[in-house]
């Protein structure tokens, strides 16, 4: 009976020890990728939201000769070092849920934005997300060719502001970029946001890329 316990073999503590530096290595490499995957899925959101935008914006401007400027949503903005919290898009008595109405000149005459341009809701628009969004929309009007994710300044515009340039479509803006902006992983490091945008002349463009 003693000579059989003796020649059972077993794991020293050294292999032990080797196996769980292994294992600590593969969880180092795994988790920070597993979470870099996690934060790429969220911004599919933004892709997919600024692409129904555009079209929307792109189907007003063909009905009415003008494109629409319409404010944030939902109302909480991303914050430098906190993470963005999913906000439900659907909440009743939201602004944007609510069309406005026309001011007496039309849609494409004089507004508050500025002559020619006309600002709106996106219930005017006719887009509204689904349940809950990780991401602030906006749109803004632009009267000269930039691609998505340039703009006046060189940092990527995450609000509504009219931009100067030619008047091709009277007056009003040339053109309209959506944008989407949020704080995923809570970095408090510039640049923190991510941000992504669509102009109507291209598609969801990642402004940031590796920022999240």
């Amino acid at each position: 009976m003693l000579k059989s316990l003796r020649k059972q073999e077993g794991f020293t503590l050294i292999e032990l020890m080797i196996v769980v530096a292994i294992i600590g290595i593969l969880a180092a490499i795994a988790i920070p990728n597993f979470l870099t995957y996690q934060m790429k899925s969220r911004q599919s959101e933004a892709k997919t939201n600024l692409m129904a935008i555009k079209t929307s914006e792109v189907s007003w401007q063909g009905e009415r000769g003008c494109f629409l400027t319409v404010a944030a949503a939902p109302t909480n903005p991303p914050v430098s070092g906190t993470k963005m919290a999913p906000q439900n898009w659907n909440l009743a008595g939201q602004p944007w849920l609510s069309p406005i109405n026309a001011n007496a000149n039309g849609w494409c005459s004089g507004t508050a934005a500025g002559p020619g341009i006309s600002s709106g809701t996106f219930a005017n628009l006719g887009f509204q997300a689904t349940g809950n969004v990780n991401y602030q929309y906006a749109t803004g009007t632009y009267q000269v060719s930039y691609t998505s994710c340039q703009g006046p300044t060189a940092a990527p515009v995450a609000t509504t502001t009219p931009e100067l340039g030619n008047t091709d479509y009277g007056p009003a803006a040339a053109g309209i970029r959506a944008t989407a902006t949020s704080n995923l992983d809570g970095d408090a490091v510039a640049p923190w946001q991510s941000v992504w945008a669509s102009a109507d002349s291209t598609g969801a463009q990642d402004c940031l890329p590796g920022v999240f």
